[in-house]
């Protein structure tokens, strides 16, 4: 299916996103890498929401049981991945970029500020940030079934424009990350009966309409440096519908498609463990410093990233069999999310 595809080339895009930072850009470039890597988690969130309205659809059990089976595996592998950086925040070296009033709470108040913010591993705020989505099914699904999305999304997108993704700082910073990708979980919902109703594929209009988006975001942001970022999350949801879109005519015969199945089934896994490959590297060696000993042309720093980006990914991935085989496929569900 194409949006397994989709869903392999945004985790791939996330894991991207926090891999370039640690390699010496030229302030140019550093300025340019918005346009490719912000609010990249936002094709995740769309992925989110068009699998909500394409399970929920089909299913025939209540929407409480979607809520409780996937609250639990979130919350169990996001709690046993969280553990060992917590452990070394409050017994090793305390994160800087926290709120200090948080280290004036109790133990288990601090965790619990961390569990809910995602502040122990920064990209973790989506975890608690779509937990909310999840509990709030029900009136997903109440939008989806009075067919609101003509209201929804544009009210949504406006909010989100208007306060961009940290409008609300401390234990509240979750509420408002979730309002920022509100709308691209109601796009994705929305795409979702558009695309099934259009026997799973992507017609002409849509396709024109994302490609004009994506064209008119990225020169506007490229020639224009005052240009909101908040705006990229639309550039971002048109960019997942045009790869289920390519990903739709290139069908079995897509590049590396192998792979990125793979990629997509452990998606989940990836994102949780993507972090911890990414310092793995960083005990390891130095960017900079490696970069030095080949030359650090341009070239030499985009093969670099692209070669980094692999290395985490199986990373990740091997940590994941790791897993899977020392405490069996079904246990690992909850451990690590697959």
């Amino acid at each position: 299916m194409s949006i397994d595809l989709a869903r392999a080339a945004g985790i791939l895009l996330i894991v991207a996103t926090h891999c370039w930072p640690d390699i010496p850009w030229t302030e140019a470039e550093t300025g340019l890498m918005p346009l490719f890597f912000r609010s990249s988690t936002v094709m995740l969130v769309f992925i989110s929401g068009f699998m909500f309205n394409y399970i929920t659809r089909q299913s025939d059990q209540p929407i409480s049981h979607y809520v409780t089976k996937r609250i639990t595996r979130i919350w169990s592998a996001y709690l046993v991945v969280s553990a060992p950086i917590l452990f070394v925040i409050f017994f090793v070296h305390r994160r800087a970029d926290v709120w200090p009033w948080v280290y004036e709470m109790p133990l288990t108040a601090e965790v619990a500020v961390f569990l809910i913010t995602g502040k122990h591993i920064a990209y973790l705020w989506y975890i608690p940030a779509i937990s909310l989505f999840i509990l709030l099914s029900a009136c997903f699904r109440f939008v989806d079934r009075r067919n609101l999305y003509a209201w929804a999304i544009p009210l949504s997108a406006v909010a989100a424009i208007l306060l961009g993704r940290d409008s609300l700082y401390g234990v509240y910073s979750t509420l408002g990350k979730a309002i920022f990708i509100l709308p691209s979980y109601l796009i994705g919902m929305c795409f979702s009966n558009y695309y099934v109703g259009n026997g799973y594929r992507v017609g002409r209009l849509p396709t024109l309409v994302c490609l004009f988006l994506v064209a008119t975001i990225s020169t506007a942001y490229f020639f224009w440096s005052r240009f909101d970022v908040h705006l990229l999350w639309i550039q971002k949801v048109c960019l997942v519908i045009l790869l289920i879109r390519f990903f739709d005519d290139q069908g079995e015969g897509v590049l590396f498609g192998d792979a990125l199945r793979k990629i997509a089934v452990l998606a989940f896994p990836i994102y949780f463990l993507h972090g911890y490959a990414i310092n793995l590297l960083r005990l390891a060696y130095g960017d900079a410093a490696l970069l030095a000993l080949v030359g650090n042309t341009l070239a030499a720093r985009i093969g670099y990233l692209l070669a980094k980006i692999v290395v985490v990914t199986a990373l990740s991935i091997g940590m994941c069999a790791l897993v899977q085989l020392i405490a069996g496929q079904r246990r690992s569900r909850y451990l690590i999310g697959a």
